[in-house]
C-alpha cells in the first residue's frame, strides 16, 4: 500500500544554516547531503505539522488587441508551515524553537516520515504563541516558520 497515515513522523529542528544551494541535480544533491550530516533536536508534542512544498505565483499579461488575460507561471514560494503543539516547557526541541524565534538566521529542519524518507529544508521561527483555552482544552501552542528554500526530498530506497 502507498498510501500512509501521517502517524509516527517526526519534526525535527537543527541549528540555524544560513547557506544557499542551487535547485539544479547537483545543488539537490548538495543540499541533501549537508543537511543530513546536521544535528537535529525532535521537537516534541507535534498534533499537527502543516503543509510545505512550492506553490508557484501567477504573473498576468493582457493584450490589447484581443483583451485575454494570460496566466504565466511565476517564482516558487515553499510557502509557510503552521503547527500544533502541545505545550511542553521541559521539551528540548520547543525550547530550540523558542531560541530559533530570537534569532534572524534560517534554521534547518527535516521532517521524519519514519518510513526512511524525509524532507529538509530553511526556515525562519515566526512565532510560538500559547493556546490557553478553555478549562478543557490542551494547552497548546501554534507555531509558524516561514520556509525560506526549496523542501529537499530524500526518498527512502525501494526494496522488492
Amino acid at each position: 500500500m502507498t498510501v500512509k497515515t501521517s502517524a509516527g513522523v517526526t519534526l525535527l529542528i537543527g541549528p540555524a544554516h544560513n547557506v544557499s544551494y542551487g535547485e539544479d541535480a547537483a545543488g539537490i544533491t548538495a543540499a541533501i547531503a549537508a543537511l543530513k550530516a546536521l544535528t537535529y533536536v525532535e521537537i516534541g508534542e507535534v498534533e499537527d505539522a502543516g503543509e510545505l512544498g512550492d506553490e508557484a505565483s501567477t504573473s498576468d499579461f493582457t493584450a490589447l488587441a484581443n483583451r485575454r488575460k494570460r496566466k504565466i507561471k511565476g517564482t516558487f514560494d515553499a510557502g509557510s508551515q503552521s503547527i500544533t503543539l502541545g505545550e511542553d516547557p521541559k521539551d528540548a526541541g520547543q525550547a530550540a524553537v523558542k531560541a530559533a524565534l530570537r534569532s534572524d538566521s534560517n534554521f534547518a529542519v527535516q521532517m521524519d516520515y519514519g518510513d526512511g524518507s524525509s524532507d529538509f529544508y530553511l526556515v525562519q521561527v515566526l512565532s510560538f504563541r500559547k493556546q490557553i483555552g478553555t478549562a478543557e482544552s490542551i494547552r497548546k501552542a501554534a507555531v509558524s516558520f516561514a520556509i525560506n528554500s526549496a523542501v529537499y526530498e530524500d526518498i527512502a530506497p525501494v526494496t522488492p
